[in-house]
């Protein structure tokens, strides 16, 4: 997944102000809004993987076609789908100091998402997987300076709990709000990242739960 971006959401690809809509009716990447706080989340190595997924129940259950990557279910016995939506990443605001001390703008010039999702008999949606090229133009509003990260990857979306998911996965982006954990950072990492949205209330929480390798907080980099 190489950098992939949570859209942003004032609620969180990646965020959370969108869920997209799934089988279940909500997004398998967004309940926040679509990849994390306000970023989006992308894919691309797995786009050929994608193809080969079954579409029955019956060819999911035996796993077969089902890419494995971190934070896919070892026993996916009984699992429905996949359900394949094309989400849209669009463009988006952070006002100064809700990441970056600097008011910031990120546009996604290239957007060709695919998820595919899993659910469970009931149709709440178990995991997704998501890919496909993104390339993210982000500005500093206050200098105009502007720098371009290409995020196309692939991520695992998973569903610990009725208020929360986790993105993993490498090569994404995810921008922590103020009152995140870790906060006021946008990080973009290149070998692993897995991040927990949860949203209480309608309002959103991001939590970093992993981070491995090379990485780059994009508020320094144009601060």
């Amino acid at each position: 997944m190489r950098a992939r971006q949570w859209a942003q959401g004032r609620g969180t690809r990646a965020t959370a102000q969108g869920a997209a809509q799934t089988a279940a009716g909500t997004s398998a990447r967004g309940r926040a809004s679509a990849r994390i706080g306000g970023a989006a989340l992308v894919a691309g190595a797995v786009a050929a993987a994608l193809l080969a997924v079954p579409a029955d129940a019956s060819a999911a259950a035996s796993g077969g076609g089902i890419p494995h990557l971190p934070g896919v279910p070892a026993d996916v016995t009984g699992l429905q789908g996949p359900v394949v939506t094309h989400p849209v990443q669009e463009s988006f605001d952070y006002p100064a100091g809700e990441v970056c001390a600097f008011p910031s703008h990120a546009d996604f010039p290239v957007s060709d998402l695919t998820t595919s999702t899993w659910t469970d008999a009931a149709g709440t949606p178990v995991f997704a997987i998501e890919s496909g090229p993104l390339i993210m133009k982000v500005t500093n509003l206050a200098t105009g300076r502007s720098v371009e990260r290409d995020i196309s990857g692939t991520g695992v979306i998973t569903y610990p709990d009725p208020d929360s998911f986790v993105l993993s996965g490498n090569d994404w982006s995810a921008g922590f709000h103020t009152g995140d954990h870790p906060h006021n950072q946008w990080i973009v990492a290149s070998t692993f990242m897995s991040v927990k949205i949860s949203t209480v209330a309608g309002k959103s929480t991001r939590t970093l739960l992993a981070l491995a390798g090379p990485y780059e907080d994009l508020c320094k980099t144009l601060s």
